[in-house]
């Protein structure tokens, strides 16, 4: 019996030590990363600014924040049952509406002229879930509305990255991924001029300024969610970005001991 459990105990370290070095290998460091542009130079009141779907909370109410207290017009389309107070106490201009719901977006793009449009429409819990088809529908309405410029997060392990996310990730998201890489397929093919970022593992660890952005899709680690969203306007103000995918880490930290 005792040797039995002794092997037990071998099988589990040794698959355990597997798991852990693989989680280490993931940490890719050595791809090339995204060098950004300056910024172009816009006129704020040639247009109405930014849209951002997904802004309540996360990453998109950081994004909100940065573009609103540096100057920027910023409406976020929130359904009505979800909290708008840290929107509202920014500035940023409320519109009901869902992604689920093409009447609600066709009204929310209704005689605008948005510099460019973020979602981060993702939902573990829902459904049905949103990540394909509330993004398609956002992708629609923007371009019937004469709407160009694109940002769409989905995640690393989605599309050819796949095989860069570790297998927890990939077991964890089993749903969600093909839900993502649909997304990606149909924004590529609506003629929008589209960048696609694809985060690692989201903590809520302050903005470290070690983000970086690689059009590898090999590229794997953490990044807290202020400093995604501080690469997000890097995205927004860079044009070079256009028809670009490109994935997001912190080389500050280390996936997967960033979560503890």
């Amino acid at each position: 019996m005792l040797k039995v459990l002794k092997w037990i105990f071998i099988v589990f370290v040794v698959l355990i030590g597997g798991m852990l070095i693989s989680m280490l290998a993931a940490n890719n460091r050595d791809v090339e990363k995204w060098v950004f542009s300056a910024p172009t130079a816009r006129d704020a009141a040639a247009d109405d600014g930014y849209l951002i779907f997904g802004a309540t909370r996360n990453t998109g109410l950081d994004v909100a924040e940065l573009l609103a207290k540096r100057g920027d017009k910023v409406t976020a389309v929130v359904r009505p049952n979800s909290d708008s107070a840290a929107l509202k106490a920014l500035g940023v201009t409320i519109v009901p509406g869902d992604a689920m719901d093409m009447a609600s977006l066709k009204a929310a793009f209704a005689d605008k002229k948005y510099r460019a449009v973020l979602t981060t429409v993702a939902c573990f819990s829902c459904d049905p879930k949103p990540d394909y088809l509330g993004n398609k529908n956002i992708f629609d309405a923007a371009k019937e509305a004469g709407i160009k410029r694109m940002v769409l997060m989905t995640t690393i392990g989605a599309g050819d990255s796949f095989n860069s996310a570790p297998w927890s990730a990939r077991s964890f998201l089993k749903d969600m991924l093909p839900l993502k890489t649909q997304a990606e397929e149909h924004l590529k093919s609506v003629g929008l001029d589209y960048t696609i970022i694809r985060p690692g593992g989201l903590t809520f660890t302050p903005a470290t300024g070690q983000g970086v952005l690689s059009v590898d899709p090999k590229g794997f680690g953490v990044i807290g969610r202020e400093e995604l969203a501080r690469l997000v306007v890097g995205v927004l103000d860079d044009d070079k970005t256009i028809g670009q995918t490109l994935a997001a880490f912190d080389a500050s930290l280390l996936f997967p001991f960033a979560f503890f």
